[in-house]
C-alpha cells in the first residue's frame, strides 16, 4: 500500500521515533448548516507499518458507520456525495505539555474579528472531543502587531483531564487522567503563546 511507503519514508525523516496520528476528514464537515466534524474515526500514538495500514482503512470505513449513515439521512445527504480522505501526521508529544484549537473568527457570534484559541494540557482530542472546559484568549486581529497587548479576552478553564501516551505496556495507545489540581488552577498557554498563535493564523489567511 502507498500509505506503508510513505510511513517508511516519514519513518527515516523522523528524528524522534515514528509515532504518527492516523485522522480522518470529509468533505461535509464544517458546513454552515451541518457539521459531522468528529464523527469519522482518528487513531493517535499509532507506530508500525501494520497498524498504520490498518488504521487508514478503519477511518474510511468509519464514514459508513451507523451514527455517520443516520446523520447524513437526518440531514438530507447523499451517501455518495460525501469523500472522505485520510492523514497521517507525526505526532507532536504535546501530551508532555498542551495543546488546541484555534479559530480564526470567534465560532459562536461569527465576528470576524477576533482570533479565538483554545487549549488543555496533553494530547488535543479532549478538546476537539468538547471532554474539558479549555482555556480560551481572544486576540483582535486589527490590532495585531500593533499594540502590546492585542488581546481583549481571556479565561481559564477547568481542563479536567488529560490524555497522554500509555506507557504501561496496555493495548491502548493513549490514556485519560485526571488533570492535578495546581495545573488545571492555572492558564495551559501564555498570553504570549496566544499571540504568535494569532500572528501565525492571520498570514493563513493571507
Amino acid at each position: 500500500m502507498r500509505s506503508s511507503k510513505s510511513y517508511q519514508g516519514m519513518c527515516e525523516e523522523a528524528s524522534c521515533g515514528c509515532s504518527v496520528a492516523v485522522r480522518s476528514s470529509a468533505t461535509a464537515e464544517d458546513l454552515p448548516t451541518a457539521s459531522f466534524a468528529g464523527q469519522q474515526a482518528s487513531f493517535l500514538n499509532v507506530s508500525g507499518k501494520r497498524n498504520v495500514c490498518a488504521a487508514v482503512l478503519e477511518c474510511l470505513a468509519s464514514i459508513f458507520t451507523d451514527r455517520a449513515i443516520a446523520y447524513r439521512v437526518h440531514n438530507k445527504f447523499d451517501h455518495m456525495q460525501v469523500k472522505g480522505a485520510v492523514s497521517v501526521q507525526q505526532m507532536v508529544r504535546s501530551d508532555l505539555a498542551s495543546s488546541g484549537v484555534a479559530f480564526t473568527l470567534d465560532p459562536d457570534t461569527g465576528f470576524r474579528n477576533a482570533i479565538v484559541i483554545t487549549g488543555s494540557y496533553g494530547l488535543g482530542e479532549s478538546v476537539v472531543g468538547g471532554r474539558v472546559d479549555p482555556d480560551e484568549v481572544q486576540v483582535f486581529k486589527p490590532m495585531i502587531g500593533k499594540v502590546e497587548d492585542p488581546i481583549i479576552k481571556r479565561s481559564v478553564g477547568r481542563k479536567q483531564t488529560l490524555m497522554v501516551y500509555t506507557r504501561d505496556g496496555s493495548d491502548k495507545r493513549t490514556k485519560t487522567i485526571l488533570t492535578p489540581d495546581a495545573d488545571a488552577a492555572k492558564p495551559c498557554f501564555s498570553d504570549e503563546d496566544a499571540c504568535k498563535i494569532a500572528e501565525w493564523c492571520v498570514k493563513v489567511l493571507r
